[in-house]
């Protein structure tokens, strides 16, 4: 059969569209890796100094703030940074007046989300020793926790422009990472860098919040609004909250049962691991929103779309997992320092969690969310965090960091394992690689 010219043309078309299509893709997930890996630095050069100047007390007592503080984050963010990215990418381009709409009202939510922590972070301080005796530490944490938590990155992200916001968010980190050499001198001053990566990350978030309010129209908050925003994002605010239990979480939790040098063993441990899984963050955010975008689009780019989030970020995570479990004894000695030798052994064991979380992180972020299953999803979480909080106050009495890392890594691979059942009840399949159930997923949403 002879082709038309219209078929060549549309041929010619189609596959320039598909190379595009990629290499923007490739081309955001190379300058988030980028902006990324200009954070990552930050860590990777303070930790050292840190744990040393601290010492394990003291890195303790900071780890477990910073846990508290991140997971105060997840409220007031509630999943916006999930759901206000989807909604975004959901709009036509050009529509101001929805685009105002959905800003309105998340921005409206957040404020009352806020407002929430408030006697969280009150109660905290008068039930907690370690605050009750350290009250700058939680002051500072909240600090960060708002201004993180305000951030409007998700509006950039939900349009595909995420380079600028990650390199701002990266610098905040890196002016506060300089603030930490200048400033952190002795244990007692641990606070400090909680202020300083308050400080920082305010003025990052300050700037993109402008730059929002410059691009449409401003609104006074508008609680009904909030409100019903918040009701409407409540499946991802479940997953994102009770994922925090044994995520972000984890020091405070080992904070609550044990000493601050306990914490600052596993702590230093689980900052290595978190540092990687970090890496993988700037693909996902380049997928998410794609892939979102193509469910309402074009079911089949969004299949595509898929295949190649499994291969990158599944590969990379089972590299990245060998790697930190076959060199935990250099990376310990390199990271922390002479007398953090039992961080070892919870190196390797949360080495596992890299490929776990990669898996999870496809199959959940990727996958589940935008194709609707939110609740299924959302109960794995739910179960998974309940888990890790009851095995953390069994096995941390006994076996100290590692009862913590095993209670973490039993709680990530429940999750990763319901979501596989999930995928295969959708008709889904590794071997060969197959993914279905977009259609059908899509319609229940």
């Amino acid at each position: 059969m002879i082709k038309s010219n219209d078929d060549e043309n549309g041929g010619v078309f189609s596959s320039g569209f598909s190379r595009y299509f990629k290499s923007r893709l490739a081309g955001d997930a190379l300058a988030l890796s980028a902006a990324h890996f200009l954070g990552l630095v930050v860590p990777f050069v303070t930790i050292p100094y840190l744990a040393r100047v601290l010492r394990p007390e003291g890195f303790g007592l900071l780890i477990f703030a910073q846990s508290f503080s991140l997971w105060l984050v997840l409220v007031i963010e509630y999943g916006f940074d999930l759901s206000g990215t989807r909604g975004v990418s959901r709009i036509k381009r050009g529509d101001l007046a929805s685009l105002t709409e959905l800003v309105t009202g998340i921005q409206s939510a957040k404020i009352l989300a806020l407002f929430f922590t408030i006697p969280v972070a009150v109660t905290a301080l008068f039930a907690v020793p370690l605050f009750r005796d350290n009250p700058a530490y939680l002051i500072w944490g909240l600090a960060f926790a708002v201004t993180r938590g305000l951030s409007p990155n998700w509006y950039f992200f939900g349009q595909e422009r995420m380079i600028a916001p990650a390199f701002l968010e990266a610098g905040g980190k890196v002016v506060a990472a300089a603030g930490v050499f200048l400033l952190v001198k002795v244990p007692e001053h641990g606070w400090r860098v909680l202020a300083l990566q308050a400080l920082g990350m305010s003025a990052a978030v300050t700037y993109m919040t402008l730059w929002m309010y410059r691009e449409i129209c401003w609104t006074w908050p508008n609680p009904k609004e909030g409100f019903s925003m918040l009701k409407r994002s409540s499946g991802i605010f479940v997953f994102r909250s009770a994922s925090g239990l044994y995520m972000q979480a984890n020091a405070f939790i080992l904070g609550l049962i044990t000493t601050p040098a306990v914490v600052g063993f596993f702590g230093g441990a689980e900052r290595i691991i978190r540092a990687g899984i970090s890496v993988l963050q700037p693909i996902s955010q380049a997928f998410f929103p794609r892939v979102s975008h193509s469910i309402v689009t074009d079911l089949e780019a969004a299949g595509r779309l898929l295949k190649l989030s499994f291969l990158w970020i599944g590969c990379l995570s089972l590299v990245m997992g060998v790697v930190s479990f076959l060199t935990a004894p250099q990376l310990v000695g390199l990271l922390l320092g002479p007398g953090y030798e039992t961080a070892v052994p919870i190196l390797r064991l949360l080495s596992t969690l890299l490929p776990i979380i990669g898996l999870g992180t496809v199959l959940g972020i990727q996958w589940a969310l935008p194709l609707g299953f939110e609740l299924p999803f959302s109960v794995l979480v739910l179960l998974a965090g309940c888990v890790n909080v009851s095995l953390a106050f069994l096995l941390v009495p006994r076996l100290g960091g590692m009862g913590m890392a095993s209670s973490v890594v039993i709680a990530e691979a429940l999750v990763v394992g319901g979501l596989l059942l999930l995928f295969h009840r959708k008709g889904g399949s590794f071997w060969p690689l197959r993914v279905v159930g977009i259609q059908s997923g899509y319609e229940r949403s």
